[in-house]
């Protein structure tokens, strides 16, 4: 039986990866943009989902489920051939991919978020965060250029929703005035993921909603 899925998401958010994997399952979904300089995020009704007030957060046949790393794992769960992880062929293996999305979600994220939007991580001077998280964020890039260099993708020759997490993470640091230009083997991974169908489509349809929220403005 198919499921009931909303995703609310956010204009440039991580929820730009849910999106892509929603548009990799290709199952008829319905999203919702929050604003969160209207305070979306903040309103009873959006809290009694998501009682953190973030995004993603997934309601599946009206049942809430958040945490980026979580609804990814669910979706591959659910929809196993929309190849969102490679097969697994042991409890290891999967453990490896888990692994792989945990360090880009506990990883990754904080680190750009120190990039992009320092004031969030200090009631200070919010200089010598963005100072940090460019030193943070270097090492992380200096990783993955390296194991770029070997393959194509993360766990090989094949996409994964890993790489478009990655993909998100360094493209957002660019917000903060990151240079990306040191790492070739990471512009070419772009390059790759910016060829998704799955991703044009998700960027496409935020778009549309960011824009008809625009529009919707007196």
């Amino acid at each position: 039986m198919p499921h009931e899925l909303i995703l609310h998401h956010a204009y440039t958010a991580c929820t730009r990866v849910t999106l892509t994997a929603l548009e990799a399952v290709g199952e008829p979904y319905v999203e919702r943009l929050i604003d969160f300089r209207a305070g979306d995020s903040r309103k009873p009704e959006y809290l009694a989902i998501s009682p953190g007030g973030k995004v993603p957060c997934l309601l599946v046949d009206g049942a809430p489920l958040v945490e980026n790393a979580a609804i990814l794992r669910w979706l591959h769960s659910a929809y196993p051939d929309a190849g969102l992880f490679p097969p697994a062929a042991s409890a290891w293996e999967e453990a490896q991919q888990l692994s792989a999305l945990a360090w880009v979600s506990s990883g990754w994220h904080p680190s750009v978020r120190a990039v992009k939007v320092p004031f969030m991580w200090t009631t200070g001077d919010p200089a010598p965060v963005r100072e940090r998280g460019n030193e943070l964020f270097s090492a992380l890039l200096d990783q993955l250029d390296a194991e770029l260099s070997e393959r194509r993708w993360w766990f090989g020759e094949t996409w994964s929703i890993v790489d478009t997490y990655l993909w998100w993470a360094y493209v957002n640091s660019e917000f903060g005035g990151f240079d990306l230009s040191p790492w070739q083997n990471v512009a070419r991974h772009r390059g790759d993921n910016e060829a998704l169908p799955q991703l044009q489509r998700a960027l496409a349809r935020e778009q549309a909603a960011q824009d008809a929220l625009e529009a919707s403005k007196p």
